[in-house]
């Protein structure tokens, strides 16, 4: 684990590794607490350590958890308003959230809004995947972002392509949505807060750069880069940062928030005034 880290790791270079070539365990709880302080070296506060009992509670709570599903509806009679709460996973729920909100979508496109407002505040994170899905048809096919290694060297790249989200050439959509607005590339208010995280500022870089998008709000948490996570075989688990996220224009961000290009408390009306 330790060499993943040396080897991985976006601020693998922030780290003397030598102090720990020489390191041994004599336990479990030993090997866990070695682990534990590389982690707290990097600096990075997108990657945790969790040991087994920790990693088996959180495990609990996600499986009793019950995510909320995209919801919307019409602002004004002429614009739509879409919110993208967090989901996490690959399973039935993350399946079931990613349909409702395509026929969300193309119910409320069915009323010929003249714009569009995609609400991330309080979005936490969790799988990008699923929340990009949704909103497919706002942002059209083609290249939405980059994973951009410490280097700057670019290791994967997230495209639409009919649908569906490819992450270099696998497909990461539960269920696609192919649907194509009445207008493309419609005028879209993008809402994002300080609880607008990881997986969410995805989902939000995906829109940055393309014209007729607008953010407003606060800025994000400011957790902009792509973890993996690793499951260890006494039951511990390490969520790894190993690269910082880009938009489709090259502009690379990382750990630190995304400002909107509108600051303010009430986001929504802020919105509703550019849109209007």
């Amino acid at each position: 684990m330790l060499g993943m880290l040396e080897r991985r790791a976006l601020n693998r270079a922030l780290v003397d590794w030598t102090q720990f070539h020489a390191v041994s365990a004599r336990s479990l709880g030993e090997a866990h607490a070695v682990i534990a302080r590389a982690v707290e070296m990097l600096g990075d506060k997108h990657t945790f350590f969790l040991t087994p009992t920790v990693a088996a509670e959180r495990l609990a709570r996600r499986s009793a958890q019950t995510d909320p599903l995209p919801t919307g509806r019409l602002i004004d009679d002429r614009l739509a308003y879409l919110a993208i709460p967090s989901v996490a996973g690959w399973d039935e729920p993350v399946r079931r959230y990613t349909a409702t909100g395509a026929a969300l979508v193309r119910e409320l496109d069915g009323h010929d809004p003249a714009g569009w407002i995609v609400d991330l505040r309080g979005n936490g994170g969790g799988n990008m995947y699923p929340m990009v899905t949704v909103v497919a048809p706002l942002l059209g096919d083609g290249h939405l972002g980059s994973f951009v290694g410490a280097d700057g060297s670019v290791q994967s790249r997230w495209e639409l392509r009919e649908g569906r989200v490819l992450d270099g050439p696998t497909n990461k959509s539960p269920v696609p949505n192919p649907y194509v607005l009445r207008h493309l590339r419609p005028r879209t208010a993008i809402l994002i807060d300080r609880g607008t995280a990881s997986a969410a500022e995805a989902t939000l870089i995906s829109f940055l750069g393309l014209p007729r998008v607008r953010t407003f709000g606060e800025p994000t948490a400011g957790y902009a880069t792509g973890n993996e996570g690793i499951d260890l075989p006494d039951g511990a688990r390490l969520i790894l940062t190993c690269s910082k996220e880009a938009d489709r224009l090259g502009r690379v961000y990382d750990n630190n928030p995304i400002a909107p290009d509108e600051r303010g408390e009430d986001a929504l009306a802020l919105a509703l005034t550019w849109l209007r």
